[in-house]
């Protein structure tokens, strides 16, 4: 009996021994794999010499497309990728195409976009930086990109989830993407004390962009145009170029539709999803109309629709607040005062036909809180509708 348990044991450490060498066979040859993949990338980053990448709260996605367009006005043969509104590649003839993800967004998607850069044999790689949390943004940059250079656009506060809500959260968390010795342009908005000490300590050659007024896209221009500058591109070039660059699919737009009250204004500021780059808009909009604000919540961002209520229930003249997404949105705006009801529509086809029974001739309907979503439906709609001039 003895011997028989004795054979048994040692039976079990043998399957035991043969498990242990086939995980560690298979670790090993997991571990081969990774590296290849990641000197393959390295390899691949060596053969584009100029990376640059693009950082900051807004912004981000206008600038990365003006700043391929003046590369590719002085024969720089370059590609972009946007990730802010939908994930887009902008080819070195200024194509727009879809980017296709294979599951939820994720930075090593940027090995993908490296990729096919080499493939194209571009010159100069433009690519919006997708990360959030500072210790995605380091990787991002030292494993990633090794941008030549890095482009900040602001720092407002936003994704607190994430960040925090500490003044400098978002300085903080940007300071990982300065690159070592690298180049880097910014807004004066974005030159932060902390920001610019780090930069120093870094070895960065620093170019502050000085961005006036109130339009968003005169400090986009200027910054682009400042960055195109500094990699060789006549002025008279770059500004031609970038005038024509071709917008994102979430710029802000106002556009004319049909109701059967008249017609209507409707504000496609979904895209701008801070509350200090929305009071902006907000304060230097012109129109006179009635104005009625669509916000669509997500429910993953609970601390930016309670930023955007509490915004607006500071306003003097408080607009009438219709709510999508996050059913928690209508409870927080009744706890502040607001006159907001539920949008009973599922579809953004129902939603535009229901906001627009109820409008009065000359409204201005304000679309904001989340692009992704009912947003990107949202504004396809207003597309197809919208009043021929």
């Amino acid at each position: 009996m003895t011997g028989w348990l004795g054979l048994a044991a040692s039976g079990a450490h043998l399957r035991d021994a043969r498990l242990f060498a086939v995980a560690l066979l298979a670790l090993v040859i997991l571990l081969g794999w990774l590296w290849l993949q990641s000197a393959m990338h390295r390899r691949r980053l060596a053969t584009i010499p100029i990376r640059i990448h693009i950082a900051g709260t807004r912004g981000k996605s206008t600038v990365t497309r003006m700043i391929a367009a003046g590369l590719r006005s002085g024969d720089v043969k370059t590609l972009a990728k946007t990730t802010g509104s939908e994930p887009r590649f902008i080819d070195p003839d200024g194509t727009d195409r879809v980017f296709p993800r294979r599951g939820p967004a994720a930075i090593v998607e940027q090995m993908r976009l490296v990729k096919e850069a080499a493939r194209l044999q571009a010159k100069a790689l433009v690519v919006e930086c997708m990360a959030i949390r500072p210790e995605m943004i380091d990787a991002s940059e030292r494993h990633l990109i090794r941008a030549t250079t890095l482009v900040i656009t602001n720092l407002r506060p936003d994704h607190q989830e994430e960040l925090g809500d500490a003044p400098d959260a978002m300085a903080d968390a940007i300071k990982w993407a300065l690159p070592a010795g690298g180049r880097v342009y910014m807004t004066n908005e974005a030159a932060d004390p902390a920001l610019l000490a780090r930069a120093r300590a870094l070895n960065c050659a620093v170019t502050t962009v000085t961005a006036t007024g109130l339009d968003p896209d005169s400090a986009n221009r200027a910054l682009a145009l400042a960055v195109c500058e500094g990699h060789g591109i006549s002025t008279q070039s770059a500004e031609a170029a970038i005038a024509c660059a071709f917008p994102d699919p979430g710029h802000f737009t106002t556009t004319e539709i049909a109701t059967p009250a008249g017609s209507c204004h409707i504000a496609n500021a979904f895209a701008c999803n801070d509350v200090t780059s929305l009071s902006r808009l907000w304060g230097a909009s012109t129109d006179s109309g009635e104005r009625i604000v669509l916000l669509n919540a997500r429910r993953d961002r609970p601390l930016r629709t309670l930023a955007f209520l509490q915004f607006f229930a500071s306003l003097p003249e408080r607009p009438e607040i219709v709510l999508a997404g996050d059913p928690l949105a209508r409870r927080l705006a009744k706890r502040l005062g607001l006159n907001a009801v539920s949008l009973r529509a599922r579809d953004a086809s129902g939603a535009l036909d229901e906001i627009s029974r109820h409008v009065k001739s000359g409204a201005v309907v304000w679309g904001i809180g989340n692009y992704r979503g009912m947003g990107a439906d949202f504004a396809d709609e207003i597309r197809r509708r919208a009043v021929a001039c």
